[in-house]
């Protein structure tokens, strides 16, 4: 139980990690936070796990050169801004809605599904994000969130329950669309910082979606 809940507790900061670098625009004081120990040793624990090593050597290469660029914050804030809070057709807006189904019926789905989510689950995120339901930080945010209540589960019944909640989540939504947001953030990113972070979230969801196959608890013989 106690391995149990320090991995949850380390999923769930990352998927929050995640969420903060796709929610705003990162502020000097954010960026000077890259060139700590304490992130450096986070990343290199990172880069341990096989699946991870290659994307981390890339972000990290990102953020060298994020350290020195002129005119930092304004011009990572620039990139933000061109990659995520561009016009329908251009950079790489990270909402579901986007990149799922076809059509505008279709496509409003994503939406109206994490929003009925959110409520059925009596999650509000609207004093955090000013964006729909289906954002992509919305939704990492939320599996940290889940994570943790299954985390502090008093019984086995109710742990089961959240972590088919996750299970819910990530196949229902992140990993059924978040692959083509990638591929369209690392193509318009030309810095590659957003693009390189994209590319580790793409490989973290794989191997959670792979953990949570493992630690869900076998179904009883009859």
């Amino acid at each position: 139980m106690q391995e149990f809940m320090a991995t949850s507790e380390r999923r769930a900061e990352l998927y929050w990690w995640f969420s903060t670098l796709f929610a705003a625009e990162l502020s000097d004081a954010q960026i000077a936070e890259y060139d700590t120990y304490d992130v450096r040793s986070f990343l290199k624990s990172l880069s341990t796990l096989d699946p991870m090593r290659e994307a981390v050597a890339e972000l990290n290469d990102a953020i060298a050169r994020l350290l020195v660029r002129p005119e930092r914050q304004t011009a990572l804030a620039a990139d933000f801004a061109g990659l995520f809070l561009s016009a329908p057709g251009q950079g790489a807006l990270p909402y579901e809605s986007l990149y799922r189904g076809e059509g505008k019926q279709l496509m409003q789905a994503p939406m109206t599904e994490m929003q009925a989510r959110l409520d059925r689950l009596g999650i509000n995120v609207s004093d955090k994000y000013n964006e729909p339901a289906d954002h992509l930080a919305i939704e990492l945010d939320l599996m940290g969130s889940l994570i943790i209540r299954a985390a502090e589960s008093t019984t086995a019944a109710k742990r089961e329950s959240w972590l088919g909640e996750q299970e819910s989540l990530l196949h229902g939504h992140l990993l059924g669309w978040f692959e083509r947001f990638e591929q369209a953030c690392r193509a318009a990113d030309k810095f590659g910082f957003y693009g390189a972070s994209a590319r580790l979230l793409g490989v973290f969801l794989k191997m959670d979606a792979n953990y949570l196959s493992l630690v869900k608890p076998a179904p009883s013989a009859d």
